[in-house]
This record gives structure tokens, sequence and C-alpha cells, in this order.
């Protein structure tokens, strides 16, 4: 099978910042990470084998544990965070259920349960899905009687991959559109209609080889209120190496 290292790096041009992640996967099903930032040096470090993780934050110090485990039910994950290396917090963690409720041929669904012990918080997302084209997932939390909902469409065809439609307090209405025009391209794009925004992401990928770009762009719409948003955002370029 080999070793095999990834380098992702993107340059965030408002934040004039370069961030870098590097992963490192051996054989043995090791995968060792590191971000760095060029003008934070250092930022963490990670290191997952089989159902567990742990990752150390060097500006934060923080420490997370994470277990995760599968079966035919769902998938449970066990995380346990240690903020600054306060461990009188633990055991404080957020566990996390994922299950099926409905299984059928056309129909789908599946259930995200969440509970925060150390923030007393809980939510829930629910997705149902009907043959393989259409999404509907509801999201609640415990700290709001306000929903979230998405509503989505897949056709799946080269000039309309994915189209949804998002409704949530925080951000309002969110309108998501993905194109493949061409085999490599990628074209994300999502217009908020509260701030008149329109994101977009282009990524191409090589059919031959395992790189891949990305440029993100923020473009304001007519009657946005955000006049100076820059038209490039971000940059960023994927390699993997195979030894």
């Amino acid at each position: 099978m080999g070793h095999k290292v990834t380098n992702k790096s993107v340059y965030d041009l408002g934040k004039k910042e370069l961030k870098n992640r590097t992963e490192l996967k051996l054989d043995s099903g090791l995968k060792i990470g590191c971000n760095h930032s060029d003008l934070s040096s250092l930022v963490s470090i990670d290191a997952e084998q089989g159902s567990y993780r742990l990752g150390w934050d060097f500006q934060r110090r923080d420490a997370v544990l994470q277990y995760t485990r599968k079966n035919g039910a769902g998938t449970f994950k066990f995380k346990q965070v240690v903020p600054g290396m306060h461990w009188e917090v633990v055991p404080s963690p957020v566990v996390e259920l994922s299950t099926k409720l409905l299984d059928k041929q056309q129909f789908k669904d599946s259930l995200k349960l969440v509970y925060d012990f150390q923030n007393r918080f809980a939510y829930y997302t629910e997705t149902l899905k009907y043959n393989k084209q259409y999404k509907v997932r509801v999201a609640g939390d415990s700290n709001s009687t306000d929903l979230a909902f998405c509503v989505g469409y897949k056709p799946d065809i080269r000039w309309m991959k994915s189209l949804k439609l998002v409704q949530t307090p925080a951000t309002g209405t969110l309108l998501s559109y993905k194109v493949k025009p061409a085999d490599g391209w990628k074209l994300t794009s999502e217009t908020s209609l509260r701030s008149k925004i329109l994101v977009a992401s282009l990524t191409y990928k090589p059919l031959d080889g395992d790189a891949e770009l990305v440029l993100d762009a923020a473009v304001p719409l007519s009657g946005s209120q955000f006049g100076k948003v820059k038209l490039l955002r971000k940059a960023g370029v994927k390699l993997d190496f195979k030894f």
C-alpha cells in the first residue's frame, strides 16, 4: 500500500495569513496531522489510530481525546476537551449518537443526537432522503425554540449537481448551487438573502494525479450593505505524495 503524505495550503487574503495542514498516513493505519500558520507558527497536532484520536492545541493549550465506535445500529462518538489544561472539568464530554430510523429502498433517514456536558448544551439533526435526489433536514438545540431547516434537490447532472435552500436563525435564508461543468472542475456557490453576498468556491482536480486547486470568492450583490467585500478571499492547493 505504501505511506501517504497530504499537504493542503490555503492563503486568506483578508487576514493575510497562510494556513497549512500536513497529514502523514502510515501502512499501519496511523494518521498524524500538523496545522501550521505563518502568523502564529505551529497551531496544533493530532494523531488518529483506529477508533481513537488525540489532539493538542499549542495556542489555547487544549487537549482533545475522541473515541468513535461504529456498528449496525449507528455511530457513537465520545469527545473530551480539556480547555487550557484545566483537568478539573473532566469528565465533561461531548457525546454523539448517529443512527437510522428509516432504511427503505426509496425512503432513508439519519438522526444525530448530541449533548455537550461541559456547556450543558444539546442539539439534534434529522435528515430524510427520498429516492437519493430529495432531502429535507431539520435541526434544533436546547438554547432556542427556533428551528433550522434545509431542502435539497440533487439531479446529479453536469449543470446542476445539487440545489439547496437553507434557513437558520443565525444566517437567514441561504441558496446553495453546485455544478460540475467539466471533468475535474467543481463550482459551489452560496447566496445570502440577508447580507446579499454571493460566496463561491471553485475547485480543480486533475484527472491524473493527486493535486487540487481551490479558489474562494465573495461578491456583493445589488443593494448589499458590504460594498468593500474582497472579490478573492482565499486561494489554496492540496497535494498528495505516496511513497
